[in-house]
Protein backbone atom coordinates (compact mmCIF):
# COMPACT_ATOMS: atom_id res chain seq x y z
CA UNK A 1 0.00 0.00 0.00
CA UNK A 2 0.89 3.48 -0.23
CA UNK A 3 -1.66 5.72 0.67
CA UNK A 4 -4.45 4.46 -0.68
CA UNK A 5 -3.35 3.29 -3.55
CA UNK A 6 -1.67 -0.06 -4.16
CA UNK A 7 1.41 -0.94 -5.85
CA UNK A 8 2.94 -4.25 -7.25
CA UNK A 9 5.49 -5.85 -5.58
CA UNK A 10 8.82 -7.57 -7.93
CA UNK A 11 6.90 -6.34 -10.75
CA UNK A 12 8.94 -6.50 -14.42
CA UNK A 13 7.92 -5.97 -17.70
CA UNK A 14 7.83 -9.03 -20.51
CA UNK A 15 7.05 -7.07 -24.30
CA UNK A 16 6.95 -9.91 -27.44
CA UNK A 17 5.37 -10.31 -30.56
CA UNK A 18 4.17 -13.90 -32.37
CA UNK A 19 3.09 -17.43 -31.60
CA UNK A 20 5.87 -17.81 -28.97
CA UNK A 21 4.90 -14.52 -26.49
CA UNK A 22 2.67 -16.44 -24.17
CA UNK A 23 5.56 -19.57 -24.03
CA UNK A 24 7.85 -17.25 -23.68
CA UNK A 25 6.02 -15.11 -20.79
CA UNK A 26 5.86 -18.22 -18.52
CA UNK A 27 9.57 -19.59 -19.10
CA UNK A 28 10.38 -16.06 -17.88
CA UNK A 29 7.62 -15.74 -14.85
CA UNK A 30 9.44 -19.13 -13.65
CA UNK A 31 12.79 -17.70 -13.86
CA UNK A 32 11.77 -14.63 -12.44
CA UNK A 33 9.33 -16.07 -9.71
CA UNK A 34 9.55 -19.15 -9.53
CA UNK A 35 5.68 -19.52 -10.39
CA UNK A 36 5.53 -23.42 -10.16
CA UNK A 37 5.68 -23.15 -6.53
CA UNK A 38 3.23 -19.90 -6.32
CA UNK A 39 -0.34 -21.66 -4.37
CA UNK A 40 -2.45 -18.79 -5.95
CA UNK A 41 -1.85 -17.16 -9.83
CA UNK A 42 -4.21 -14.14 -11.15
CA UNK A 43 -4.19 -14.36 -14.94
CA UNK A 44 -5.89 -10.98 -16.09
CA UNK A 45 -6.94 -10.86 -20.31
CA UNK A 46 -9.08 -9.02 -22.63
CA UNK A 47 -10.70 -12.06 -23.75
CA UNK A 48 -8.51 -12.64 -27.16
CA UNK A 49 -8.49 -16.52 -28.06
CA UNK A 50 -5.17 -16.74 -28.05
CA UNK A 51 -4.71 -15.19 -24.42
CA UNK A 52 -7.39 -17.97 -23.04
CA UNK A 53 -5.49 -20.57 -25.03
CA UNK A 54 -2.53 -19.83 -23.64
CA UNK A 55 -3.20 -19.41 -19.94
CA UNK A 56 -4.30 -23.24 -20.66
CA UNK A 57 -1.38 -24.25 -22.20
CA UNK A 58 1.70 -22.30 -19.71
CA UNK A 59 -0.62 -21.30 -16.91
CA UNK A 60 -2.66 -24.09 -16.17
CA UNK A 61 -2.70 -23.43 -11.84
CA UNK A 62 -3.75 -19.98 -12.87
CA UNK A 63 -7.47 -18.40 -12.21
CA UNK A 64 -8.25 -16.28 -15.35
CA UNK A 65 -10.16 -12.90 -15.07
CA UNK A 66 -11.62 -11.07 -18.22
CA UNK A 67 -10.91 -7.49 -17.89
CA UNK A 68 -14.35 -5.62 -17.85
CA UNK A 69 -13.17 -2.61 -19.47
CA UNK A 70 -12.86 -4.43 -22.29
CA UNK A 71 -16.33 -6.58 -21.59
CA UNK A 72 -17.91 -3.33 -21.63
CA UNK A 73 -16.44 -2.26 -24.28
CA UNK A 74 -17.77 -5.09 -26.29
CA UNK A 75 -21.19 -4.78 -24.95
CA UNK A 76 -21.50 -1.11 -26.29
CA UNK A 77 -20.27 -2.06 -29.68
CA UNK A 78 -22.42 -4.99 -29.89
CA UNK A 79 -25.54 -3.24 -28.29
CA UNK A 80 -25.03 0.56 -29.93
CA UNK A 81 -28.88 0.73 -30.30
CA UNK A 82 -30.42 -1.07 -27.68
CA UNK A 83 -28.92 0.89 -24.56
CA UNK A 84 -31.83 -0.79 -22.60
CA UNK A 85 -30.49 -4.39 -23.65
CA UNK A 86 -27.54 -2.99 -23.05
CA UNK A 87 -28.00 -2.48 -18.88
CA UNK A 88 -29.82 -5.32 -18.72
CA UNK A 89 -27.30 -7.54 -20.26
CA UNK A 90 -24.51 -5.89 -18.43
CA UNK A 91 -26.33 -6.33 -15.63
CA UNK A 92 -26.53 -10.16 -15.73
CA UNK A 93 -23.25 -10.95 -16.44
CA UNK A 94 -22.03 -8.92 -13.12
CA UNK A 95 -24.40 -10.83 -11.26
CA UNK A 96 -22.86 -14.32 -12.53
CA UNK A 97 -26.03 -14.90 -14.66
CA UNK A 98 -24.00 -15.24 -18.15
CA UNK A 99 -26.34 -18.06 -19.46
CA UNK A 100 -29.46 -15.56 -19.21
CA UNK A 101 -27.07 -12.77 -21.11
CA UNK A 102 -26.29 -15.08 -23.47
CA UNK A 103 -30.10 -16.39 -24.26
CA UNK A 104 -30.93 -12.50 -24.55
CA UNK A 105 -28.29 -11.82 -27.07
CA UNK A 106 -29.57 -15.15 -29.10
CA UNK A 107 -32.97 -14.10 -29.24
CA UNK A 108 -32.08 -10.92 -30.56
CA UNK A 109 -29.45 -12.11 -33.54
CA UNK A 110 -32.77 -13.70 -34.56
CA UNK A 111 -34.57 -10.32 -34.94
CA UNK A 112 -31.79 -8.02 -35.75
CA UNK A 113 -32.59 -4.59 -37.32
CA UNK A 114 -30.30 -5.25 -40.19
CA UNK A 115 -27.15 -7.44 -41.13
CA UNK A 116 -24.61 -5.50 -39.70
CA UNK A 117 -26.25 -5.50 -36.34
CA UNK A 118 -26.56 -9.34 -36.47
CA UNK A 119 -23.21 -9.27 -36.75
CA UNK A 120 -22.00 -7.59 -33.76
CA UNK A 121 -24.76 -9.62 -31.84
CA UNK A 122 -23.14 -12.69 -33.21
CA UNK A 123 -19.35 -11.55 -32.22
CA UNK A 124 -20.31 -10.12 -28.84
CA UNK A 125 -22.48 -13.30 -28.40
CA UNK A 126 -19.01 -15.52 -29.20
CA UNK A 127 -17.14 -12.86 -26.93
CA UNK A 128 -18.92 -13.48 -24.07
CA UNK A 129 -19.31 -17.26 -24.31
CA UNK A 130 -15.71 -18.04 -24.91
CA UNK A 131 -14.92 -15.49 -21.77
CA UNK A 132 -17.86 -16.87 -19.72
CA UNK A 133 -14.86 -18.39 -16.87
CA UNK A 134 -13.28 -15.23 -17.15
CA UNK A 135 -16.65 -13.53 -15.80
CA UNK A 136 -17.33 -15.86 -13.35
CA UNK A 137 -14.01 -15.61 -11.80
CA UNK A 138 -14.41 -11.49 -11.52
CA UNK A 139 -17.41 -11.45 -10.41
CA UNK A 140 -16.32 -13.99 -7.84
CA UNK A 141 -13.30 -12.30 -6.97
CA UNK A 142 -14.56 -8.85 -6.41
CA UNK A 143 -14.80 -8.96 -2.68
CA UNK A 144 -11.58 -10.94 -1.65
CA UNK A 145 -7.78 -9.59 -2.85
CA UNK A 146 -8.14 -9.17 -6.63
CA UNK A 147 -11.15 -6.57 -7.11
CA UNK A 148 -9.98 -5.79 -11.15
CA UNK A 149 -8.03 -5.79 -13.63
CA UNK A 150 -7.96 -2.21 -15.19
CA UNK A 151 -4.11 -1.38 -14.17
CA UNK A 152 -3.21 -3.87 -16.90
CA UNK A 153 -4.76 -1.86 -19.42
CA UNK A 154 -2.49 1.18 -18.15
CA UNK A 155 0.65 -0.58 -18.00
CA UNK A 156 -0.13 -1.33 -21.39
CA UNK A 157 -0.66 2.34 -22.73
CA UNK A 158 2.22 3.27 -20.60
CA UNK A 159 5.03 0.65 -22.60
CA UNK A 160 2.97 0.28 -25.83
CA UNK A 161 0.26 2.67 -26.58
CA UNK A 162 1.69 6.38 -26.20
CA UNK A 163 4.45 4.57 -28.17
CA UNK A 164 3.32 3.01 -30.72
CA UNK A 165 0.00 4.10 -31.86
CA UNK A 166 0.48 7.75 -32.85
CA UNK A 167 -1.07 9.11 -35.72
CA UNK A 168 0.57 8.53 -39.10
CA UNK A 169 2.57 5.91 -37.47
CA UNK A 170 3.79 2.16 -39.01
CA UNK A 171 6.16 -0.63 -37.76
CA UNK A 172 7.58 -3.39 -38.70
CA UNK A 173 8.03 -6.46 -36.52
CA UNK A 174 11.47 -6.33 -36.08
CA UNK A 175 11.17 -2.35 -35.27
CA UNK A 176 8.60 -2.10 -33.41
CA UNK A 177 10.48 -5.71 -31.36
CA UNK A 178 13.88 -3.89 -31.09
CA UNK A 179 12.16 -0.48 -29.79
CA UNK A 180 10.15 -2.19 -27.22
CA UNK A 181 13.19 -4.03 -25.66
CA UNK A 182 14.34 -0.95 -25.32
CA UNK A 183 11.36 0.25 -23.52
CA UNK A 184 11.38 -2.85 -21.31
CA UNK A 185 14.94 -2.65 -20.22
CA UNK A 186 14.46 0.47 -18.79
CA UNK A 187 10.62 0.00 -17.15
CA UNK A 188 13.03 -3.06 -15.41
CA UNK A 189 15.31 -0.60 -14.03
CA UNK A 190 18.30 -2.55 -16.02
CA UNK A 191 19.33 -0.25 -18.83
CA UNK A 192 21.93 1.47 -16.34
CA UNK A 193 23.83 -1.78 -15.58
CA UNK A 194 22.84 -2.25 -19.63
CA UNK A 195 24.30 0.86 -20.40
CA UNK A 196 27.40 0.20 -18.64
CA UNK A 197 28.59 -2.97 -19.15
CA UNK A 198 26.97 -4.79 -22.74
CA UNK A 199 25.77 -1.32 -24.11
CA UNK A 200 28.50 -3.16 -26.90
CA UNK A 201 25.85 -5.78 -27.40
CA UNK A 202 22.64 -5.88 -28.71
CA UNK A 203 19.52 -5.81 -26.60
CA UNK A 204 18.00 -9.63 -26.68
CA UNK A 205 15.13 -10.33 -29.38
CA UNK A 206 15.51 -13.37 -30.28
CA UNK A 207 14.07 -16.77 -28.42
CA UNK A 208 14.08 -16.18 -25.13
CA UNK A 209 15.43 -19.64 -23.03
CA UNK A 210 15.53 -19.49 -19.44
CA UNK A 211 14.53 -22.97 -17.02
CA UNK A 212 11.37 -24.96 -18.08
CA UNK A 213 8.57 -23.46 -17.59
CA UNK A 214 5.48 -23.45 -14.71
CA UNK A 215 3.57 -25.70 -16.64
CA UNK A 216 5.86 -28.25 -16.89
CA UNK A 217 6.28 -28.82 -12.88
CA UNK A 218 2.66 -28.92 -13.19
CA UNK A 219 2.18 -32.18 -15.12
CA UNK A 220 1.63 -35.63 -13.70
CA UNK A 221 4.07 -38.29 -14.40
CA UNK A 222 3.22 -40.89 -17.49
CA UNK A 223 5.83 -43.08 -16.40
CA UNK A 224 5.93 -45.20 -13.43
CA UNK A 225 9.32 -44.51 -11.18
CA UNK A 226 9.98 -48.31 -10.65
CA UNK A 227 11.42 -49.49 -14.23
CA UNK A 228 11.44 -52.83 -14.51
CA UNK A 229 14.01 -54.77 -16.68
CA UNK A 230 15.14 -58.19 -17.79
CA UNK A 231 18.92 -59.80 -18.07
CA UNK A 232 18.53 -62.01 -21.47
CA UNK A 233 21.14 -64.48 -19.57
CA UNK A 234 18.80 -64.94 -16.45
CA UNK A 235 16.65 -67.21 -19.25
CA UNK A 236 18.21 -69.47 -21.58
CA UNK A 237 21.41 -72.01 -21.99
CA UNK A 238 23.30 -70.32 -19.39
CA UNK A 239 21.03 -69.51 -16.88
CA UNK A 240 22.38 -72.49 -14.24
CA UNK A 241 25.72 -70.95 -14.52
CA UNK A 242 27.13 -69.55 -11.03
CA UNK A 243 28.40 -66.17 -12.81
CA UNK A 244 24.43 -65.86 -13.37
CA UNK A 245 23.49 -67.08 -10.24
CA UNK A 246 25.16 -63.67 -8.88
CA UNK A 247 23.34 -61.43 -11.47
CA UNK A 248 20.28 -63.32 -10.07
CA UNK A 249 20.90 -62.19 -6.55
CA UNK A 250 22.49 -58.85 -7.48
CA UNK A 251 19.02 -57.98 -9.61
CA UNK A 252 16.67 -59.68 -6.68
CA UNK A 253 18.31 -57.05 -4.19
CA UNK A 254 17.98 -54.34 -7.03
CA UNK A 255 14.23 -54.76 -7.09
CA UNK A 256 13.07 -55.32 -3.42
CA UNK A 257 15.26 -52.47 -2.11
Amino acid sequence: KTGKSKRLKEKFTFVGTGKEFMRNLSLLAEERLSLSKVKKVIFGGDGDSWIISGVGDYFPSATYLLCFYHLFKRLREGLGRRKEEQKTIKDLLLSNQTDKALSKIEQMIRAPYDLKEKDNLTKLYTYISRNRQGIANQVILKDQEIQRTGAIESNINKVIASRFKKRGMSWSEKGALSLLKIKETILNGEWDDWWETERERNIKVGKYKPPLPASYFKKETETSPLIEVTIPALRGPDQGKPWVGVLRELSRVGYFN
